[in-house]
């Protein structure tokens, strides 16, 4: 039985649980394109916006089960990537403040995904929110997964 709630993934993509990531991007189609390039190594959850992320991300932690990547989209409406990754630290520091993010947990590791070619977008988000990463779009499935599986 699946711990994904219903809508958080694409039913056809069962993955296998080896790093518990949270996909957060504004395009339906992006997310089932990276659902779909990381099946065999991810657990996959998704957001289509930063509310919902945060929501999913805080929930996480709550049961001990903490995301092990999260793949973050830069630009997005209402709340940016940026905005987002600033929040998702918040919280990791408020839980391991209170010793609420359980045992060997670290923080999670997040890569921002940008279409822009700006270098002043990745150094934004690592500046302010401490991101471990990034990878332009459009990607191919290779580069994605030298990219997941060398920041572990």
């Amino acid at each position: 039985m699946s711990n994904v709630p219903e809508g958080d993934r694409s039913p056809e993509r069962p993955c296998s649980k080896k790093l518990k990531t949270l996909i957060v991007d504004d395009h339906p189609a992006s997310i089932l394109l990276l659902q779909d390039m990381l099946a065999e190594h991810c657990e996959c959850f998704a957001a289509t916006g930063g509310p919902q992320a945060i929501a999913l991300f805080d929930r996480a932690i709550k049961e001990a089960e903490p995301f092990d990547i999260v793949l973050l989209d830069i630009e997005m409406p209402g709340m940016d990537g940026i905005e987002v990754l600033k929040v998702l630290r918040e919280s990791e520091r408020h839980w391991k403040k209170h010793n609420l993010l359980f045992g060997e947990s670290k923080f999670s590791r997040i890569i921002m995904q940008t279409a822009s070619d700006s270098p002043q977008d990745f150094l934004g988000a690592y500046l302010e929110g401490r991101c471990n990463g990034y990878i332009n779009k459009p990607f191919h499935k290779k580069e994605l997964l030298a990219k997941i599986l060398a920041e572990g």
